[in-house]
């Protein structure tokens, strides 16, 4: 039975890629410290290893580019060659080409495609570590067997497979594929939801048995088993949280260990001097949230070296160091992580700004004028804004801070800016620790149950309605002698509006997003809980206001407001209001369509699609409340869903066809009844089409509508 090397390529390609990032770190202390023997030794052994691991897995090429590299480091540990600035470019040439092979699946043999490429590349190397003649004398340099023995084994000792090992693995650990954490995240959580469950169920039974005296004897002894339990799950279900949770953290050194070759590049194209500094590596986040950071921190460094850092004659004119200084920190904060990038450039030009904004379309000259120096960072996150001149590879192609900001919140975090003229600037991202398992408060909004993550949550107030002021259009209060403005959460998901005319006392949750907050008006506050956050899919996922759902112990599904989302709609009114002075276009009717739909999440998907097809949406909770609503305005389009409160679907379509009205209005009938009796029984009572929410998608939806109205 022949030796299947391809078994074992995604070892080889992890290990290779964590050899290949330690060369690149030792080769950037190395060009700072030519001298330093010991990381030539190191730098050599990874190359020596790369080079026997290719040839045993089958990859020819890397094998070649490995020796090459190692025979030059060779020559410079023997002093034959002095490491200049050009030995270090071409070695970063080979680490960086190495991914690139290892990707092309044309390596498996000796064929020769890739040769060309790769005889380019080692005869790179071979001509840049020429031998010279070394100023340190003959007698200095080591003997060449001294230095093959720091190096390992000739290259003729190719490693037997079980030699292959990963060299940053220590003893006890291993390799574990994220989709396997994943799914036991998942079980995690279901184990988490169940223990609710039970919660409620025990406090269900406490309360039965405390009405009947018969009960309560009977029950008595259940109970307290039950409570036990119930401490036993809760025990392990925190404790398997917590471990499941350490498994997905890792180190932020993770992320932040490509940075340093990045930037030396980066500078270096730019003719600029500059030096990272690196604190807070051991600082661990969600493996997930970290392979999102990498862009964001990377577009940011790419600005700060093209328009923060000054070349450096600029610099030692204006009395600074030489070299300029990036700095990139990770820290800890409850349960956020803060990862900050700073420089010691020029800083934001606030002037420059708002030139930009208002050439560019963004605001008008006038409030440009008004603008403090947060609403002119805040320009900055625009679509479409940029102070660059002209595109280079460094600034990119017209891509700006928006995307930063975009990556970040979808994250659940936030950006913060800041930055003194002549001194340089601060970006600040705020994400938290993990996204699976959050805590969060609960509220109540007509007959709905939201949940808002802890984290955007700085207080609960009450407020009278004597205390709220209609300022610029909208409601706002004073609080603590700062204006704070109100948004009714069931304004903001068209939700029942039933009893808000006569209440007095509205509960108020304060949130925050970056520097802004808001007053979200609920009808009720129903305490903490921790919750498992899942991740929506299809439409729904784009729905402006929410950014996830949990399953709560009744088994009712939550949805999780998105209020980064929430606040930026309220906040952003100065930034939008300030367009571009130009003549208003004529507004298009939009058709009006009456959804009757019970579950929130499946109206809000339906109102989406609706909505992006340009359709103007007003939800029903029940048929009694859609009828009403077509009593008082006639809508171009009725979609119903049949089990219902107070009136179904079916009751619905039968009254609305009987009005002269809506004698000629469709009505789309959206339900899970299958059946063929329901089936008939729908188009009976009048309905236009009947559609299973078993086969529903978005695009049925559409070409049934335009078949029925165009």
């Amino acid at each position: 039975m022949g030796f299947n090397k391809r078994k074992f390529i995604a070892q080889y390609k992890a290990e290779t890629q964590e050899h290949l990032q330690r060369m690149s770190d030792r080769l950037l202390l190395l060009e700072k410290n030519p001298d330093d023997r010991s990381l030539l030794e190191t730098l050599m052994r990874e190359a020596h290893t790369i080079k026997g691991s290719s040839a045993m897995i089958g990859y020819k090429r890397i094998a070649d580019v490995a020796h090459a590299m190692e025979d030059g480091l060779e020559k410079v540990l023997e002093g034959k060659v002095k490491l200049e600035k050009a030995h270090v470019d071409a070695l970063f040439r080979c680490i960086d080409a190495i991914p690139l092979l290892i990707e092309d699946k044309v390596t498996w043999d000796d064929s020769g495609v890739n040769r060309p490429f790769v005889d380019e590349l080692c005869k790179e190397i071979e001509g840049v570590f020429q031998e010279q003649v070394s100023r340190r004398g003959e007698e200095k340099r080591p003997k060449k067997s001294e230095a093959k023995k720091s190096a390992g084994e000739p290259v003729a000792a190719i490693p037997k497979p079980e030699a292959i090992t990963s060299a940053p693995l220590t003893e006890g650990s291993i390799r574990v594929d994220i989709r396997k954490l994943d799914k036991l995240m998942n079980l995690s959580g279901e184990l988490l939801i169940s223990k609710i469950r039970l919660d409620e169920l025990s406090k269900s039974l406490s309360l039965k048995a405390e009405s009947d005296v018969q009960i309560r004897e009977d029950f008595s002894n259940l109970i307290q088993e039950l409570t036990k339990v119930d401490s036993s799950i809760d025990f392990i279900t925190k404790g398997l949280e917590d471990e499941v949770l350490r498994l997905r953290m890792i180190s932020v050194a993770y992320l932040f260990g490509s940075f340093p070759r990045a930037v030396r590049d980066l500078a270096n194209e730019k003719g600029k001097d500059v030096q990272i500094l690196i604190k807070g590596e051991e600082t661990e986040l969600d493996k997930s949230i970290i392979d999102e950071l990498k862009g964001p921190i990377m577009h940011i460094l790419r600005n700060a070296i093209d328009h923060g850092i000054e070349p450096p004659e600029e610099r030692i004119a204006k009395g600074k160091p030489r070299t300029g200084l990036i700095t990139l920190s990770a820290s800890q904060k409850g349960s956020q992580v803060v990862i900050e990038v700073s420089d010691d450039g020029n800083g934001i030009d606030r002037e420059r700004v708002r030139r930009e904004a208002v050439k560019r379309g963004l605001i008008s000259e006038e409030k440009a004028r008004e603008l403090g120096d947060e609403q002119i960072y805040s320009l900055l996150f625009m679509p479409g804004f940029s102070t660059c001149e002209t595109v280079t590879e460094v600034s990119g192609r017209g891509v700006g801070l928006d995307v930063v900001r975009e990556n970040i919140s979808r994250l659940k975090g936030i950006v913060e800016v800041y930055s003194t003229p002549g001194q340089g600037s601060r970006f600040v991202m705020k994400v938290p620790l993990t996204l699976g398992i959050t805590e969060s408060l609960f509220v109540a909004c007509g007959n709905e149950t939201f949940a808002l993550p802890i984290e955007n949550v700085v207080e609960t107030i009450r407020v009278n309605q004597g205390e709220i002021r209609t300022i610029e259009g909208k409601e706002a209060i004073t609080l603590r002698g700062q204006i704070l403005p109100l948004l009714r959460l069931n304004d903001v998901f068209n939700l029942s509006q039933r009893g808000i005319a006569e209440k007095k006392v509205f509960p108020v949750v304060v949130v925050q997003s970056v520097e802004k907050r808001i007053g979200l008006m609920v009808d009720l506050l129903l305490g903490r809980q921790e919750i498992v956050r899942k991740n929506l899919n299809g439409p729904l996922r784009n729905v402006r206001g929410i950014s996830g759902a949990t399953i709560i112990g009744d088994g009712r599904v939550i949805l999780i407001l998105d209020v980064p989302q929430i606040v930026e709609n309220v906040e952003s009114v100065m930034i939008k209001k300030v367009q571009f002075a130009s003549k208003p276009a004529p507004r298009k009717k939009h058709k009006t369509v009456l959804l009757a739909e019970d579950t929130l999440s499946t109206a809000m998907l339906e109102k989406n699609i609706l909505e992006s097809a340009g359709f103007s949406v007003v939800i029903a909770r029940d048929g009694q409340e859609a009828f009403e609503k077509a009593s008082q305005e006639r809508f171009d389009l009725v979609i119903t869903d049949v089990l219902m409160p107070r009136m179904d679907g079916f009751e619905l379509t039968l009254r609305l066809k009987k009005d002269h009205l809506y004698k000629d209005v469709p009505i789309i009938i959206v339900t899970t009844r299958e059946s063929e009796a329901n089936k008939r029984w729908g188009l009976e009572a009048g309905a236009d089409a009947y559609i299973l929410k078993s086969e529903f998608t978005a695009e049925g939806l559409l070409e049934t509508i335009e078949r029925l109205i165009g």
